[in-house]
C-alpha cells in the first residue's frame, strides 16, 4: 500500500473554518478540510477513519479528519437534524525544549490583527540568540522543571501564570504592538523617546502590580528597621530580604559567594551592621574562605576579613650546632 501511495497523485485540500448562524442569533463554528483532489490519500483515508471510529483513545495526532462540504459564503443550508454529544477534550501535551522554542518562534501567527501579525512575522518571542536563555532562566528560577524530555510547570510557575494570564504582558499581541511601533520608528513615523517612556511607565506599573501579589511573593517580617531609610521594615522573601518602603526597597541577598545566610546571620547584619565570622564562602577561583559580612557606606554588603596575627620572636637568636 505504501509503495502505491508513493507513486500516486498529490492530495490537494483546503483547510477551512465555517461560521453558521441560526435565525441570526445562535452561532456555530466548525473547522475542517475540503479535499479538492484525494490523490494518494484515497488508499488510506477510509481505512484510517474507520479505525478511529472504533478507537476512543486515539491520540491528538490521529484525530478523525473532518471533511467540510463545498459550501459558499452566504449560502442557506437546510437543517436536517441535531443531536447533543458529550465528550471531553484532551489537554495539550507538555512542551519539550524543541517544541517550546518552535512555539516562541511562531507565536505571532496566532495574532488576528494583520498589522501586528506582519510586524511579528520575523520576530516571535525573543530572538534566536535569547530564546534558549529564556528557557534556562525559567528553569533556574524554578518556574518549571525538566522531567526526562518534558518541561513541567512548578507550583510557583502555575501561580505566576494565574496572576499574569489576563494581563497584557502575557498576551503575544503586546509584543506585536511593540514590533509595529518599532517599525514606525524605523520609517520615521513615531518617536523613539515616546516609545521608550511608554515602556518604562508600563514596566514600573506591571512590576509594582506583581510585587504586590502575596501569592507570588509571600514574606515574613523580620522585625528589623531598615538601616538605610530608617522608615520601612525588612521583610524576608524567598531569596532576598527587602525594605517594605517602596521608595527605598533596599535588598539584602541571602546567598553570598555560594553560601546561604541564615535568618539569624541576616538579623545580626541588620541590627549590628556586621555578622560574626562565617565559614563556607567560595571565591571566584573556587577556593573556600571565611569572613564576616558588613555594610559599606552605600549599604551594599562587603566582606570583612579577620586581621592576621603574626608572632615575632624578639631578642637574641641562638644557633646550635648539630
Amino acid at each position: 500500500c505504501r509503495m502505491i501511495e508513493a507513486f500516486s497523485a498529490d492530495c490537494i485540500k483546503d483547510i477551512t473554518s465555517v461560521s453558521a448562524q441560526v435565525d441570526h442569533e445562535v452561532e456555530f463554528g466548525i473547522s475542517g478540510s475540503i479535499i479538492r483532489q484525494t490523490g494518494w490519500r484515497a488508499l488510506s483515508l477510509k481505512e484510517k477513519n474507520n479505525r478511529l471510529d472504533k478507537d476512543a483513545d486515539a491520540t491528538d495526532n490521529e484525530v478523525k479528519e473532518q471533511v467540510i462540504p463545498n459550501w459558499q459564503e452566504g449560502q442557506h443550508i437546510t437543517l436536517s437534524g441535531c443531536t447533543i454529544t458529550e465528550g471531553k477534550t484532551k489537554p495539550k501535551p507538555l512542551h519539550t525544549e524543541s517544541t517550546l522554542l518552535a512555539a516562541m518562534e511562531t507565536a505571532g501567527k496566532e495574532i488576528e490583527d494583520d498589522t501586528m501579525r506582519q510586524a511579528m512575522k520575523d520576530s516571535g518571542i525573543g530572538t534566536p540568540a535569547t530564546r534558549a536563555t529564556i528557557i534556562e532562566t525559567l528553569l533556574k528560577r524554578e518556574y518549571m522543571v525538566r522531567q526526562q524530555k518534558k518541561l513541567v510547570p512548578t507550583e510557583k510557575g502555575l501561580a505566576l501564570h494565574s496572576v499574569v494570564k489576563n494581563m497584557a504582558i502575557a498576551n503575544v499581541e503586546m509584543t506585536g504592538k511593540w514590533e509595529a511601533e518599532l517599525a514606525k520608528i524605523e520609517r520615521g513615523e513615531a518617536s523613539a523617546d515616546g516609545f521608550t517612556h511608554s515602556i518604562e511607565g508600563y514596566t514600573r506599573e506591571i512590576t509594582a502590580e506583581l510585587l504586590g501579589c502575596d501569592r507570588l511573593f509571600s514574606h515574613k517580617d523580620s522585625g528589623c528597621q531598615c538601616p538605610k531609610c530608617k522608615q520601612g521594615t525588612m521583610q524576608f522573601f524567598g531569596k532576598v530580604v527587602r525594605c517594605s518602603n517602596k521608595e527605598c526597597g533596599m535588598p539584602v541577598f541571602k546567598q553570598v559567594a555560594g553560601k546561604l545566610l541564615t535568618d539569624a546571620d541576616i538579623t545580626d547584619l541588620l541590627t549590628k551592621g556586621k555578622t560574626r565570622t562565617l565559614n563556607g564562602f567560595t571565591s571566584k577561583q573556587g577556593k573556600p574562605f571565611s569572613a564576616a559580612i558588613a555594610f559599606d557606606e552605600n549599604f551594599n554588603t562587603k566582606f570583612v576579613f579577620a586581621e592576621r596575627k603574626t608572632a615575632e620572636k624578639r631578642g637574641n637568636v641562638k644557633r646550635y650546632k648539630k
